[in-house]
């Protein structure tokens, strides 16, 4: 027995095509928000917060604004 394989170009192969890369960007906007989400939950290291007050303080005897 021979196995016949339809070669024929369905209209459905495009739309199945865009659901397949529509379905794998929702994936991988999911994925960034986790990552991101979990990236925006973590604290702000020290050595960071140091470096700010420095720059405050360093406005505040020139005259200009706060940085944070």
């Amino acid at each position: 027995m021979t196995q016949q394989w339809d070669t024929t170009v369905s209209e459905d192969k495009p739309n199945e095509k865009a659901r397949a890369t529509r379905a794998r960007q929702r994936a991988i906007g999911r994925e960034l928000r986790r990552m991101y989400d979990d990236v925006a939950q973590e604290p702000v290291p020290d050595d960071f917060m140091d470096l700010l007050r420095q720059i405050d303080e360093a406005g505040d005897k020139t005259g200009k604004g706060k940085v944070s």
